[in-house]
């Protein structure tokens, strides 16, 4: 299948005022993604918020289904969460960790996960263990597999970083924590929506991600996978009448699913939002969106790499629809800013946000330009002369 651009654009309005290279920050939702929501909110003003709730159970239980098919695994291991991180947080503190535990993160991690893994140190006293990125931008499975030692007891991997677009070899990471008995924790922040992700391929415990990206779904939405294995084993930090059952006045269970690890007050309308960006890309279909991603990410990559003054960071064959680069004599957000000023959006990854790639190699503040699949080559072409200008 082909994806029918002339439609995606039409459903995307604002391609026609501005180019959008920011779907790494905020992707343009589809316009049936904003009526969902509007619809759910008139609905509360008109019902009331419970009553319109009841009455969209069917639109409700759409987020579990779609999720399944987008992920290939069944309604039951998803939940609902508010946004990546805070599923990132679910996931790594429902783990019984001891001290002197080893956790195995990359020296590309996300920020927010970085600093939930410092804090975590602080209270239970765990190891973190670092593994490099080659000169590729991917990480070094044979180091990854080397500092593996008894006390190790998980993987916790990025899968696409937000300071650079390479694609990092997931399934194999998947593999080798298998191999020694590992959890594995997967960050697809940057990843859902651009990437067809298949958990059993990829063999992670935990996998987590954000509406508001290459979803194209509602801020403030998320979701949290985990298999079997990991709901059974895990215990959430913090339950309430959703997630548990009080069964007596000293006594409680716990779903036996992964609602366990959801809360009772939740974004209806921003769950009913994401449930439809989940189907319109499962309507697309994931590998055509991402086989459009990858060749579109590789003509600005090319085409950038072309002029004098521009370098592109990715340099691996995995490349995701995310392009980060520098140019000389040009400050980071100056030229955000310029590009701004063009209706050109993109965004900026900062050196402070980055202390063990960026700040480490002191590369400084860095431009991010993240393409989807409703942009064009003539939108490609229209970026690369106004870098080259500004």
């Amino acid at each position: 299948m082909i994806i029918d651009l002339e439609r995606c654009r039409k459903d995307t309005p604002a391609v026609t005022e501005l180019l959008h290279f920011n779907n790494a920050g905020c992707a343009l939702s589809p316009v049936s993604v904003t009526c969902a929501v509007i619809e759910h909110l008139q609905l509360e003003q008109s019902l009331g918020g419970y009553e319109a709730a009841n009455a969209a159970s069917d639109k409700l239980k759409l987020f579990y289904s779609e999720f399944a098919k987008l992920l290939n695994c069944s309604p039951s291991q998803i939940a609902y969460v508010e946004n990546a991180s805070r599923a990132w947080d679910i996931a790594l503190y429902s783990i019984n960790w001891q001290a002197g535990d080893q956790i195995i993160t990359a020296d590309n991690e996300y920020v927010s996960n970085y600093l939930a893994l410092l804090h975590l140190q602080q209270q239970k006293n765990i190891e973190i263990v670092l593994v490099p990125c080659d000169d590729a931008g991917l990480v070094d499975l044979d180091k990854l597999r080397s500092v593996i030692t008894p006390r190790t007891k998980m993987i916790a991997l990025t899968h696409v970083s937000s300071q650079r677009g390479d694609i990092q070899e997931a399934a194999q990471v998947g593999l080798i924590a298998k191999e020694n008995g590992l959890l594995y924790l997967l960050d697809a922040c940057q990843s859902a929506g651009q990437i067809d992700l298949d958990t059993q391929q990829l063999g992670c415990d935990f996998l987590c991600g954000t509406g508001r990206k290459y979803l194209r779904g509602p801020r403030g939405t998320g979701f949290l996978y985990a298999s079997i294995g990991a709901i059974e084993k895990s215990s959430p930090i913090f339950v309430d009448n959703h997630s548990a059952h009080w069964t007596g006045p000293k006594s409680y269970s716990l779903s036996a699913d992964a609602t366990k690890f959801e809360t009772w007050e939740r974004n209806i309308a921003g769950k009913i939002g994401l449930a439809e960006a989940v189907r319109y890309a499962n309507e697309l279909g994931m590998a055509n969106i991402q086989h459009r991603v990858s060749k579109l990410a590789k003509e600005l990559n090319n085409k950038l790499s072309l002029l004098e003054s521009v370098t592109v960071l990715e340099r691996s064959n995995y490349l995701s629809g995310i392009v980060t680069f520098q140019k000389k004599g040009i400050h980071a957000a100056s030229l955000a800013g310029n590009l701004l000023e063009r209706k050109i959006n993109t965004s900026i990854s900062r050196q402070e946000n980055a202390q063990l790639d960026l700040a480490a190699n002191n590369t400084g503040d860095v431009n991010r330009a993240s393409l989807h699949y409703y942009n064009t080559s003539d939108e490609i072409d229209l970026f690369v002369n106004a870098v080259a200008e500004c």
